[in-house]
């Protein structure tokens, strides 16, 4: 049996002192319901809250930690830093070793800066877009999310009553920005012709996270990157990729490696900073000296590139480069895959899974087709879904507290944390489908 009552009465004392008491909307549960978790200690593949529950983490601070908790390499570099300073001020050896090895990983990049989230990193190449092309708008798609910086919350130009709302719009947001973003269906090739059409020299760049990863998992069709890439060229426009997830998540550096695209500006973040606070941007070197002393786009930040972060990345990047490493990752991933299908399948379960590499999603609708797009997305039982949740913290497994966030897979998990999900989230399915029903009046047997 699962208890809440510390986690509840800590959220309680903390509302008198913070917003929903938390810092950060997620952990709130609010999606989800029922009381939120407050840790306490982790380690590899488990994470134990204040009342002892124990959970195998498929959250994994939201695909932060690649490595799982606490990995021996990346807590001896933090202990070994942290006793010689945590924050200087000044530039380390550290910070330079960790912008070589980026640099190095990904072709498209000859230049890197690092700050503390990605929010600053994709604020900042977004403001670099705009100095270099003297022009202000900005595409983004449906349903992505690209951190809370004001332009990219901003409600788009061409939002109609008939188009996906835009995820995360806010208030508080300055009217004219809101005729500086224009949103596009994410893989809807034709309706990003049609805004470089009538935009085209007002455009700045094109901000793309390769898979999307922010409502579920949603892959790229075939073909799509290239023709944002062509789109970008024709009209002088920048492409840049958002990598703060998808970076060195499937490969070694980002994963336009592996899709053969060629990013102006690419932002990366979470991993590379292993568990601890970091954004960066990168691109190439003519775009990237506007941040250099004196030219036109101003970013600072006192704690960007601490030593503490630095020395943790630096030490999760060693691990990821060993030989054998995303192959293996990759295997549990395909485990995963197999596992999930087959328990699907064997329930009767019309719902889809995808995968890519360490990164996974169950579609909650009844279809076997893959999700393409944010619209696809808002098609999900979401009543099913809170219910699955529910079930799965009952059962020890801690998942993201939102459908529009992906399973995430780390080094730490093993073949029996990936069986016995596999085996826990079908039961929780079907179990949570047949209630729907019954509620719904419909027979057991019509799921």
């Amino acid at each position: 049996m699962r208890f809440t009552t510390k986690s509840a009465n800590l959220f309680m004392h903390g509302r008198s002192v913070m917003p929903d008491g938390v810092s950060s909307p997620m952990r709130a549960f609010a999606q989800v319901g029922g009381n939120p978790i407050c840790a306490a200690w982790a380690r590899g593949s488990k994470i134990m809250d204040v009342d002892g529950n124990v959970y195998i983490d498929f959250l994994n601070a939201f695909g932060a930690l690649l490595l799982g908790h606490a990995r021996d390499e990346v807590v001896e570099a933090v202990s070994r830093q942290a006793s010689l300073g945590t924050v200087y001020g000044l530039s380390t050896a550290l910070e330079y070793e960790l912008a070589e090895k980026i640099v190095a990983s990904t072709p498209s990049i000859d230049k890197i800066r690092f700050v503390c989230s990605g929010t600053e990193a994709v604020m900042t190449a977004a403001r670099i877009a705009r100095a270099h092309t003297g022009r202000s708008l900005l595409v983004k798609f449906g349903g992505a999310y690209h951190g809370h910086s004001d332009a990219l919350l901003a409600t788009p130009l061409n939002l109609g009553p008939a188009a996906v709302k835009m995820k995360g719009a806010t208030q508080g947001v300055a009217e004219q920005l809101n005729r500086e973003v224009l949103l596009c269906e994410y893989n809807d090739e034709d309706q990003l012709e049609a805004l470089f059409s009538a935009h085209g020299p007002q455009i700045a760049a094109v901000l793309v996270e390769p898979f999307a990863t922010n409502m579920g998992f949603v892959e790229p069709r075939p073909g799509f990157h290239a023709r944002i890439r062509a789109l970008c060229d024709r009209h002088g426009a920048l492409l840049i990729f958002d990598e703060v997830v998808t970076g060195f998540r499937f490969n070694f550096g980002g994963v336009c490696n592996s899709l053969g695209i060629d990013p102006d500006l690419v932002t990366f973040g979470k991993i590379i900073g292993g568990g601890a606070p970091i954004g960066a941007y990168a691109g190439k070197a003519r775009y990237m000296r506007h941040v250099a002393v004196g030219n036109r786009v101003f970013q600072s930040g006192t704690f960007a590139a601490n030593p503490l972060t630095m020395a943790a990345g630096n030490a999760a990047l060693d691990v990821l480069a060993r030989p054998g490493f995303y192959e293996a990752l990759d295997a549990r991933g395909s485990w995963l895959e197999a596992a999930i299908r087959r328990q699907l399948a064997a329930r009767h379960i019309p719902f889809h899974f995808s995968r890519h590499g360490a990164l996974a999603g169950v579609a909650f609708r009844d279809s076997r087709e893959p999700m393409r797009s944010y619209r696809d997305v808002k098609t999900q039982d979401y009543d099913v879904f809170k219910k699955v949740h529910a079930r799965l913290l009952e059962r020890g497994f801690l998942m993201p507290p939102s459908l529009e966030e992906p399973i995430f897979i780390s080094a730490a998990h093993s073949l029996d944390d990936l069986t016995s999900l596999a085996e826990a989230l079908a039961e929780s399915i079907q179990l949570s489908r047949a209630e729907r029903a019954a509620a719904d009046g419909q027979p057991t047997s019509a799921v």
